[in-house]
């Protein structure tokens, strides 16, 4: 065992070695174990200030609770998104999700962990991927918030559930409607499966790449809660201003 970890860590150096890091966003060298320069990854869009329930940005740290949460009922606990949706990281989602650039999303999904590692925040014991329709999970190939979860899991030592929850219908994406228009769009969009008695009682986080309102991933979180799930969480990249 311990051979065989030596040679795997071995392994590692040599294809570094080989393939060194190199930024994904300019070319230079790589820094913090991944594909982005030390110069990119500081110029990052980071939300500075967000409210402690939805993640919105807020003007600065006076208040811990924007105005929407202050006034809606939500059936997650907490998000949290480390970004903006914009520059490289909205470049980066978008060639993630449409151009099969999977190596975008492994640096999406090591940013996110390293966000994480500076909260003071409770490990899950289940991880849910929002759920991709099939119909454009066929069209896309994967989906990838699974993608993103997949190493995440991995990572933190979490059960991964990506079958409990499922996309029933096919709906319009968030970004391309109207504020108003985008609770209506995803309400009852989400079901649970009724063997998912794996999220009975355990504390669970909903990853997503990108959150808008809030509105999807708070659909996803009614089903987990309905399973049994004594909390849930939200994770994303991403979360639009």
């Amino acid at each position: 065992m311990i051979f065989s970890a030596g040679l795997k860590k071995a392994s590692n150096y040599i294809g570094e070695l080989i393939y060194p890091k190199l930024c994904l966003h300019c070319g230079a060298e790589g820094e913090h174990d991944m594909d982005l320069c030390l110069r990119c990854y500081e110029n990052l869009s980071w939300i500075k200030f967000a409210c402690q329930r939805c993640a919105l940005q807020l003007k600065n740290d006076n208040a811990k609770i924007c105005g929407a949460c202050s006034k809606r009922k939500l059936s997650f606990e907490q998000a949290i998104a480390p970004f903006l949706f914009e520059g490289f990281i909205r470049e980066a989602i978008y060639k993630f999700k449409f151009n099969q650039k999977l190596n975008l999303g492994k640096l999406l999904a090591q940013l996110l962990l390293r966000h994480i590692d500076t909260k003071d925040v409770e490990i899950p014991d289940v991880i849910v991927p929002v759920p991709l329709h099939k119909n454009r999970l066929r069209k896309r190939g994967y989906n990838q918030a699974l993608e993103i979860a997949r190493i995440i899991t991995k990572k933190l030592d979490c059960e991964l559930s990506y079958k409990s929850v499922f996309r029933n219908r096919d709906t319009s994406t968030q970004m391309e409607l109207p504020a108003k228009h985008r609770h209506k769009n995803v309400m009852g969009a989400f079901s649970i499966k009724k063997e998912a008695c794996e999220l009975n009682n355990k504390h669970v986080c909903i990853i997503d790449d990108v959150m808008t309102t809030g509105n999807t991933v708070n659909e996803v979180a009614k089903c987990l809660r309905n399973a049994g799930a004594k909390r849930v969480d939200v994770w994303c990249v991403a979360r639009v201003a």
